[in-house]
């Protein structure tokens, strides 16, 4: 049994990066469909200047979108002047690359079993990518994320260390009350999308 889901987030830390979101598909078809219909509304916005398709070898699909009120100077410098990328590393400020990502889950996991738990997939925020290569439970999450705020947290700073535990505690909370959760950390900033165990179909 697969889901699909699409998450729509912007690169690294552009503004607007805790507002990621996920919307689970029963079908790659409807995950296709969806990501199409959002595409749509980009397109006649002048702020809407480039629209690239990434296929990358993990089969995900990538679409990522440049927004920015300075539309007029994008087109006027690139690419003839100076390339997408570097134009954007320019000015950082103005602009905004937002990223869609259609990812296949595997959630035959659920099948038969009787856990009250459920599976998450992890997006880390930085790389605008996947976090993980698998999909864990609620415990097996909290538990690697506690880890990984340990591991990066300084005693020798405790202000930054209280902050650090306040963080990883809505963490936890969230995995256990809510759908999604979210820790922004220095150089750890990753969400977590609670996987459904049922999907309505229209069929």
């Amino acid at each position: 049994m697969k889901q699909y889901a699409v998450i729509h987030g912007v690169c690294g830390l552009f503004e607007g990066y805790s507002d990621t979101t996920c919307n689970w598909f029963p079908t790659k078809e409807a995950a296709d469909k969806h990501l199409m219909q959002v595409l749509e509304e980009y397109r006649p916005d002048d702020m809407c200047v480039k629209i690239e398709y990434r296929f990358p070898t993990t089969g995900t699909d990538e679409v990522y979108v440049t927004m920015t009120p300075q539309h007029e100077d994008y087109h006027a410098c690139v690419p003839c002047d100076m390339d997408h990328d570097d134009w954007v590393a320019e000015n950082g400020d103005d602009c905004s690359v937002e990223v869609f990502r259609i990812v296949e889950v595997d959630t035959s996991r659920y099948e038969g079993s009787g856990t009250t738990e459920h599976m998450w997939l992890t997006w880390d925020q930085l790389d605008a990518c996947v976090a993980w290569d698998y999909n864990p439970l609620c415990m097996s999450l909290v538990a690697r994320v506690s880890s990984d705020v340990m591991d990066n947290t300084n005693d020798d700073h405790p202000t930054q260390a209280l902050h650090d535990l306040a963080q990883l505690g809505e963490f936890i909370s969230a995995v256990y009350y809510r759908n999604e959760a979210f820790i922004d950390l220095d150089d750890y900033t990753m969400h977590a999308f609670r996987i459904p165990k049922k999907l309505q179909t229209n069929d």
